[in-house]
């Protein structure tokens, strides 16, 4: 009757822990993703006139007088 007590608490420690670990895992996994979350941030100047010359908005040429004025 003890030994069966005892494997019983053993078991709900055991899951209890685990759901602990889970919660802490879980906890700093959505922190670390709130801390380095790249789309939220803004982009330079420069990462913008790069991003319009590969899309085709503007000329080669645009894009070197720009680029030439952001330095």
């Amino acid at each position: 009757m003890m030994n069966h007590m005892f494997h019983s608490q053993m078991w709900t420690y055991m899951l209890s822990m685990g759901i602990v670990a889970l919660a802490l895992l879980s906890v700093t996994f959505l922190i670390l993703k709130l801390l380095f979350n790249q789309e939220g941030r803004a982009k330079s100047p420069y990462a913008i006139l790069e991003e319009r010359y590969a899309s085709g908005e503007i000329s080669e040429d645009e894009f070197e007088k720009r680029k030439k004025a952001l330095k």
